[in-house]
């Protein structure tokens, strides 16, 4: 009977069906970031202060991650989706900068002072962090931002 019954166990283990796959572009997004301190002077390019946010995706497949900047009066500054391949780290600044290589801009030539960016994308398995920075310093030199995770990594802690 102990032999039935275990035959029966390993047969249906056999045919479980795999987990969903994991988010991916063209699914919804989810927001996983608000960093509140955005800064920017509304200098030009590798001159005055910018934010700097560096993101790293781990989800297995290539994702999208939106940026949505406010000011401090709530105007949206920038609206702007990026790609990020699997185990890819893009870097997104408010204008370019000496110490780090952007990929893109979310603010350029705008001031924004005491503003918020939200991080938004189609997977929770994405890590960001930000920090402003003097952008005409060849090394990078500033302050990290503290983000607020929304939607965590499930069994993870932050």
């Amino acid at each position: 009977m102990k032999a039935i019954h275990s035959m029966i166990a390993a047969f249906g283990l056999a045919f479980v069906l795999p987990a969903p796959a994991d988010a991916a572009v063209g699914d919804p997004e989810v927001i996983i970031y608000r960093f509140p301190g955005v800064r920017d002077d509304g200098g030009g390019l590798h001159v005055g202060i910018a934010t700097v946010f560096h993101c790293t995706n781990f989800s297995g497949v290539p994702e999208n991650i939106r940026f949505a900047t406010r000011n401090t009066t709530n105007s949206l500054v920038s609206n702007a989706i990026f790609p990020i391949a699997h185990l890819a780290t893009i870097t997104i600044v408010t204008h370019f900068v000496l110490s780090f290589t952007g990929i893109g801009t979310v603010a350029q030539g705008v001031s924004i002072d005491s503003g918020t960016t939200a991080i938004a994308a189609t997977s929770t398995n994405i890590i960001c962090t930000a920090m402003i920075v003097d952008a005409a310093n060849p090394k990078p030199d500033g302050v990290a931002l503290r983000g607020i995770r929304f939607s965590p990594i499930a069994g993870s802690q932050e």
